[in-house]
C-alpha cells in the first residue's frame, strides 16, 4: 500500500511540471532521488530490494521520471532558481517563460 501511495504522489507531482526535453540523468542520480523521496515520505529506511523494484517501475513511467528529475535538480548544490522580473515569483530552473506575464525568466544565483 505504501508503494502505491508513493507512486501516486510521484505522478501527481509531475503533473505540475512543464515538460522539458533534457538528457536522461544518471542511474546514480535516479537512485539518490528515489531513496531521498521514499525515506522522506515513509520516515523509514528503504531496502535494496525495494529500491530495485521502484527503479524498475520508474523506468517504465515517463511521468515518474519527470518527477524524479525535478527532485534530483532541487537536491543539487548548483541548483539555480529563476524568477519573473514582473512580480518576482520564483520558478524551476527548467522553465524559460513566466506563464502569467509571458516574459523571459531571469536566474537567481
Amino acid at each position: 500500500m505504501k508503494w502505491a501511495f508513493i507512486m501516486t504522489l510521484v505522478v501527481c507531482l509531475c503533473g505540475c511540471q512543464t515538460v522539458s526535453h533534457k538528457p536522461k540523468e544518471s542511474q546514480a542520480e535516479t537512485i539518490s532521488a528515489l531513496t531521498t523521496m521514499t525515506q522522506g515520505l515513509t520516515n523509514q529506511s528503504i531496502t535494496q530490494a525495494q529500491l530495485k523494484n521502484l527503479t524498475i517501475q520508474v523506468a517504465k513511467d515517463p511521468q515518474a521520471q519527470s518527477a524524479l528529475r525535478s527532485i534530483s535538480t532541487a537536491l543539487r548544490v548548483q541548483h539555480t532558481v529563476k524568477y519573473c522580473p514582473e512580480d518576482g515569483e520564483r520558478f524551476s530552473v527548467d522553465m524559460i517563460w513566466c506563464p502569467d506575464h509571458k516574459v523571459k525568466l531571469e536566474s537567481v544565483e
